[in-house]
């Protein structure tokens, strides 16, 4: 039996689904496609969908997904929404087992050990990646995150300065980039260039954006107007 947790099946469902968005495909019934958060999702959930966003998009890599690796991760998924970790965490080392490159398996995976309150076998799952992906964007970034949840906040800028060099410069050009964007200037911010974030923002801002757009920008903007330089505990709060 998996260590329970309390109910936040908004935060896993939403991560679930940005996996799915990124180079996967579920059953429509399970998760259907969302582009970006919309009316009432909290903010954390906003945050969080968009730095998945930059990390899965991030992945320079493109290869045709092993058939099995899908189903395992799948289940994977499944176990971790009703809160059964243990079984999540074997049927993503499954995953793995087969494909020991995978980059959204070892995001869940070490996802998971976070919601067990396990850091520090999410950082050995990280530190254990072949050579080929382990200065990816995403993996040193989830390394960063998961420092900082060790407080060692020092270390983890480290690694997000490393992941921010090697990230390519996105930009705004339509409704289906709002999630990357907005996940670079989190990055973007947390790597000490706050103000040209806000003067990104700002910029956007004076775009044409749809309703949704506006409330999603809305709702990330004081969060990088106000960073003091807490990573990305300050701005998702400790989880």
């Amino acid at each position: 039996m998996g260590i329970k947790h309390r109910a936040d099946s908004g935060f896993r469902k939403f991560s679930a689904l940005i996996y799915v968005r990124f180079g996967r495909t579920v059953k429509s019934c399970e998760m259907p496609y969302v582009s970006y958060p919309r009316f009432g999702i909290n903010l954390k959930i906003a945050i969080y969908i968009s730095i998945l966003a930059i990390l899965i998009s991030c992945n320079n890599e493109k290869k045709e997904p092993n058939p099995l690796v899908i189903t395992y991760h799948q289940k994977g998924i499944e176990f971790r929404l009703q809160n059964e970790t243990d079984s999540a965490i074997v049927y993503f080392k499954k995953a793995l087992n087969i494909d020991p490159t995978d980059i959204p398996t070892y995001e869940s995976l070490v996802k998971t050990y976070w919601l067990n309150d396990q850091p520090e076998l999410a950082l050995e799952v990280l530190d254990s990646t072949p050579s080929k992906i382990r200065e990816s964007i995403s993996i040193l970034t989830f390394k960063g995150m998961t420092l900082e949840k060790m407080n060692k906040l020092n270390e983890a800028m480290k690694f997000y300065e490393m992941a921010f060099n090697l990230s390519p410069k996105i930009q705004y050009n339509s409704e289906e980039d709002i999630m990357e964007y907005i996940g670079y200037l989190t990055l973007q911010t947390i790597v000490g260039e706050k103000e040209k974030s806000i003067a990104d923002l700002k910029h956007l801002k004076s775009t044409e954006l749809t309703e949704a757009e506006k409330q999603y920008v809305n709702l990330i903007e004081p969060l990088i107007q106000n960073y003091r330089g807490g990573g990305y505990t300050e701005i998702l709060g400790s989880r």
